[in-house]
Order: C-alpha cells, then structure tokens, then sequence
C-alpha cells in the first residue's frame, strides 16, 4: 500500500507503519518533506529503539523546533525480528512506555511529526497495532505489505514515471526478472536506468539490459562456478551475499539453481538421443556463449559436460525432486528460503562427494 503524502490540514502528529515492506515507509518521508514548504530542507531526526527509550525520545519530541521553525520530523525505527513469527521485545510497551505516548499525542508537539516503522510480519490485531490505533486521531496507522505481482508492475511505473520516464511492459517485466521484488533494489535500478536513458523518454528492454543486465550474468556465473566444484561452504556465502548484499528474490535463486541442473539434464538427454554433437548441444543449451568467446566459451563447455558425467541421471533426477519439493514448501509454507536452499545445497555436495542421496540405503 503506498503511503499518502499528506493530510488535508497539513501532515499530522503521528504516522505509524508495521509489515514487511518498510521501503515504502521511508519513501513516504520523503513525500512528508515535499508535501511542507521548508520542511525538505529540513533534517530527520533518527532514533532506534535498540538503543533509545521511550522517555528520551519523547523529550526530544516536546522540545520545539528553533531552528526549523516550518516543521521537524522524528524517525523511530524498531530492529527487524530475529524470527518471522516472534515479536521482538520492543514490540512489547510497558505500562510507563504506552502512559508517556498517550500524554504525548494528548498534546503534541506543533509542526513536529514523529514516523513509527515497525518491520516484520506483525498483525492489524497485535497489541502495538491497537495500542497506536486508539492513541489519537492525529495517528494514522499503515500496514506495508508485500506488494504482489500487479502491484509490483504499477509501482515500478509509477517510480519511472517520478522521473518523468515511460517503460514499456517489457522493460517493466525485464526489470523485476532481473532485479527481484526487492523494492529497494529495484528503485536503485530505476534511478540508474532512467539516468543512462538522458533525454529519451520511453524505457526499453534494452535499456534495462544495458544498466541492469550484469545481474543476472553476475548470478549465474557466480552460482554455477561453486555448484560445479560442489563447495558447500562457498555456495552458502554467495546464497547469503545474493539475499542480503544484492537483493536478489528468492524465487529467482531458485530459477537459477534449478536452470543449473535443467542445463545438466538436457545435455544428458541430447548425448543419448545421439543426433548432435556437444558442440551443437551446448549452442541450443548456452547460445549467448560463442565459440570465439574462446577462454570463457572453453570454461563453460567443460564444465557442462563434466557435470553431465559426473552426475548419474538417478541422481540428477533425485536434485531435481527436491528442488521441486522445495519450491512447493516456498509457495505453500512458512518455512525460511535460507533454511530451505541451506539443506538442499548440503545434501547436493553430499551427493557430490559420496556418490548418492543422503537417505538412500
């Protein structure tokens, strides 16, 4: 859900967010900071609840403003769960904690908002939710969720079209294929597209290719060179860099595992089919690989049909149920992608090493 920019009497005394999306809370701030003369100008004041108190933050909220007499804005952020599903402590308000917020916003500051993110799967019907909800009429409570697929599309269009941009359905489409539904990453991106387009209007497929197209060529290199070694470790700390460092969905990490293995299998299948020779079945499998590409198409090459020998079909087709098992548990469960992509990862180098399954007799 996109954030408003303002009220119709002028930004209020409280804004209150909570759900997975915080991205679009702090896009909101700046639109806060537009939608005030003087106020863009204007610094956030920040504060982590891992570090500050209630108390402390609330006297900063009291004092008023000399320098920045058209308004002032207060930034409270709460640390992201260590568990999905667990409240973190500060979730939880003391009795003290929740009289201090209610005097406040009894009387609150004039031309002083304070901005409340809390990230993490929480519920309309959690305590703090309905605590900030009853508080006062100058709170607005905003829950961010994930964005889905339409969504998704609308949004990315929308932030082009902040920079006076058009994208065609393709280039939208490219984009988020290549970026993942990281909003943050996918605004960055934005901003480096419509930087490279200058004075062209409209956004093309190209253009995004041009920019943002090293993601996917850096993913598949980076994934497919620690899969083919089958180096446990090293697999796990570009799995953690793609999520954490580049923003990459999971779903598209696990497009690119399971492409890993699809590769492995058709060769397999054309080698016995018999009606082309290795060259021709990695031309259909990789034709962005050229033979005059030399050391890289060399590389490439052995390594496909290395694995083709080096991994029995039975066992190919083992990797590729679990992939598929894993997927459905993506898509149907609860459980974290990294516990998951964690545990099939293991049990491929197991195979790797030892020549079979883990549960095979």
């Amino acid at each position: 859900m996109n954030p408003r920019a303002g009220e119709a009497d002028g930004p209020l005394a409280g804004y209150f967010f909570y759900g997975e999306e915080t991205y679009l809370a702090h896009l909101f701030l700046e639109e806060l900071r537009a939608a005030r003369p003087g106020m863009e100008d204007s610094p956030v004041r920040r504060f982590d609840l891992s570090v500050q108190r209630w108390p402390e933050i609330l006297d900063e909220a009291r004092s008023p403003s000399l320098l920045f007499s058209t308004g002032r804005i207060l930034l409270i952020e709460s640390p992201h769960r260590k568990r999905d599903n667990v409240p973190s402590p500060y979730e939880k308000l003391t009795e003290s904690d929740k009289r201090l917020l209610s005097d406040y916003f009894a009387d609150p500051t004039p031309a002083t908002s304070l901005v409340f993110i809390y990230p993490g799967k929480i519920r309309p019907t959690a305590p703090l939710v309905r605590f900030f909800s009853g508080l006062s009429s100058q709170v607005r409570i905003e829950e961010v969720k994930r964005l889905r697929e339409r969504e998704l599309v609308s949004w990315v269009r929308r932030r082009f079209a902040s920079r006076q941009n058009t994208a065609t359905p393709e280039a939208v489409g490219r984009l988020v294929e290549l970026v993942g539904r990281d909003l943050r990453a996918l605004d960055g991106e934005v901003e480096k597209v419509s930087t490279y387009a200058g004075p062209k209007q409209e956004i093309e497929a190209e253009d995004v290719d041009a920019v943002s197209g090293w993601i996917k060529s850096y993913v598949e290199w980076e994934l497919a060179e620690h899969l083919e070694r089958a180096d446990y470790r090293q697999c796990l700390l570009v799995m953690h860099k793609l999520l954490e460092q580049e923003g990459v969905a999971p779903l598209r990490i696990l497009a690119l595992v399971a492409g890993f293995f699809r590769d492995i299998l058709l060769a397999k299948l054309r080698l016995q089919e018999g009606l082309k020779d290795r060259k021709a079945i990695f031309r259909e499998i990789k034709p962005q690989i050229r033979e005059s590409y030399r050391g890289l198409y060399e590389r490439q090459f052995r390594q496909l049909f290395s694995l083709v020998e080096d991994i029995s079909e039975s066992d190919l087709q083992h990797i590729l149920d679990r992939l598929r098992d894993l997927d459905l548990k993506l898509k149907s469960t609860t459980l974290a992608f990294r516990f998951l992509m964690e545990g099939f990862l293991f049990e491929y180098c197991w195979i790797r090493r030892y020549g079979r399954p883990i549960n095979r007799t």
